[in-house]
């Protein structure tokens, strides 16, 4: 699923208390994500390790970012 930096707050609140894997696919000037792939999310945070240690897709060029979705704490991805 591909969402934009602006419908991150949405998704917060849709998958409030657990962990989500990201793989960023555009930054803006100041390399703040602006356009990100959701790749899994999971309540526990070792999925997603386990998720990217068997991802056959994965490379050095790729850039991901786990985040846990709080709705209560500001949204901020930086």
């Amino acid at each position: 699923m591909e969402v934009h930096l602006k419908e991150i707050p949405e998704l917060y609140q849709r998958l409030a208390g657990q962990w989500l894997l990201f793989e960023i696919l555009e930054t803006n000037a100041n390399q703040t994500p602006v356009r990100l792939r959701l790749l899994k999310n999971s309540s526990n945070k070792d999925d997603l390790y386990e998720f990217l240690m068997e991802d056959d897709q994965w490379n050095w060029d790729r850039q991901y970012l786990i985040v846990y979705a709080d709705p209560s704490r500001p949204c901020t991805i930086a």
